[in-house]
């Protein structure tokens, strides 16, 4: 027995208070002593030589992505302008990277110097389309800058091969998808470089700060000069050992407080994925067993159609209900579900967008403003038509169709799922009763 719908007058199916599963970052007192010993030893910042919080963090991020080289910054944001720096990203360079993304995903191309392109995105994913990419590279493209999102990484295996056919560079932004992998290897240690955010609430988290990552010594010397002045004369190359205590960039190197945290989270990470991930395995296999949902169509590079927390709706045998009317009604059961769509070109409340090719500053307004990027970019930009830019898919506020995200648990849920599953079958049984109350 399923029993009456909370949405009709019934009890709700999860019962438990859902607080402690949903916490993340997990801070313990671990963390407060890391940081209190370095207040106490007065060693709030990094000596030349002497090896710290820092030089430990990059250590432990190398081994875990299994690349030879990690160098922590300040954010998230500088890692990736590092990472296009050392890759040879210079002014009038053109970088390919999608236009459904938070607008910092595009800044280090700007900080660079160079003229952002904006691709489309596949429907599921919500990551680069490999085909509209290629159709946009031009004898300016130097780079494709690929944003792994929310857990699912884009084909590396398409991108890698037109990147190797057509001369460019990869750069995977991980800011939102730390752990996931691609048919066995961690986002992040399959393109040229890559980036991590550790900001909070992020899958890698000191609070704030940034690693970026490659394989590549060449292009780690490169991006070690844009901010890191003070491991040049450590350097193999002699050109960077000649001008040591100079630097190409702002001084970019993380705080040693936010490296000890990260240490101490570093050492717990795998653990903790690991369970967010079983937890997500176990509750979308729950849902998915249910009549009306299923697991969503992903390809087969992608390790669980589960890990991403996205399970797919079927209308017609859910009383043809609206994603928002399933949401109200499950989120009445206590399932705090909510809608990967984009509804809005705006994110409410902020000053940030979730498609910027559609922000005054590449499609400008009655000010003007686009004129602005120019202004930053110089003479030596290609100038792009933004304003008539389309990108159907990354534009269509529904994508990703017929789909709802499931929460992340983050500590042992086994209950709890069990609740969830029966708030989805009460749903399920009760969709045409459920569906026109709604109207």
């Amino acid at each position: 027995m399923t029993g009456e719908p909370a949405a009709l007058g019934g009890p709700p199916a999860v019962t438990i208070d859902q607080a402690p599963y949903l916490q993340w970052p997990i801070y313990t007192e671990e963390e407060v002593e890391a940081v209190a010993d370095l207040i106490r030893r007065h060693a709030l910042s990094s000596s030349q030589g002497e090896k710290g919080p820092i030089t430990e963090l990059e250590e432990r991020v190398a081994a875990t992505w299994g690349v030879r080289h990690a160098l922590a910054h300040s954010s998230g944001t500088a890692a990736l302008r590092a990472a296009l720096f050392g890759l040879g990203v210079v002014p009038g360079d053109e970088v390919i990277c999608q236009s459904a993304v938070h607008p910092f995903g595009c800044l280090p191309i700007i900080g660079c110097g160079a003229v952002p392109v904006f691709a489309d995105i596949d429907p599921l994913t919500m990551t680069l389309d490999p085909v509209d990419l290629e159709s946009r590279i031009t004898d300016r493209t130097r780079a494709i800058l690929v944003v792994h999102w929310n857990g699912i990484p884009a084909d590396m295996d398409a991108i890698m091969e037109i990147a190797g056919r057509r001369g460019l560079k990869v750069v995977e932004d991980c800011a939102v998808s730390q752990g996931t992998t691609h048919r066995g290897r961690m986002g992040g240690s399959i393109g040229h470089a890559s980036a991590l955010s550790f900001q909070h609430g992020k899958l890698t988290s000191a609070g704030e700060g940034g690693v970026f990552l490659t394989d590549s010594e060449e292009v780690y010397q490169r991006a070690a000069s844009l901010g890191h002045y003070e491991r040049l004369r450590d350097l193999p190359d002699p050109r960077w050992r000649a001008v040591s205590g100079f630097s190409f960039g702002e001084k970019y190197r993380m705080a040693t407080l936010t490296a000890a945290i990260g240490v101490v989270q570093m050492k717990h990470w795998r653990g903790r994925i690991d369970r967010r991930h079983e937890n997500a395995e176990n509750l979308g296999r729950a849902v998915a067993g249910i009549d009306g949902f299923a697991a969503p169509d992903f390809p087969g590079y992608f390790p669980s159609p589960y890990h991403s927390g996205r399970i797919t709706f079927q209308r017609e045998k859910l009383g043809g209900m609206t994603r928002e009317r399933l949401m109200e009604v499950l989120n009445a059961e206590g399932a705090q579900v909510t809608s990967p769509a984009r509804r809005d070109t705006r994110i409410p409340h902020t000053d940030l967008w979730r498609i910027l090719h559609k922000h005054p500053v590449f499609a400008g307004d009655e000010h003007g403003t686009e004129e602005i990027l120019w202004e930053v970019l110089g003479p030596a930009a290609r100038r792009i038509d933004y304003r008539n830019l389309t990108l159907p898919v990354s534009e269509d506020p529904e994508v990703p169709y017929d789909t709802i995200q499931l929460p992340a648990f983050t500590r042992p849920a086994d209950e709890l799922i069990d609740q969830y599953a029966q708030a989805f079958r009460k749903v399920a049984a009760h969709a045409p009763r459920l569906a026109e109350a709604g109207g």
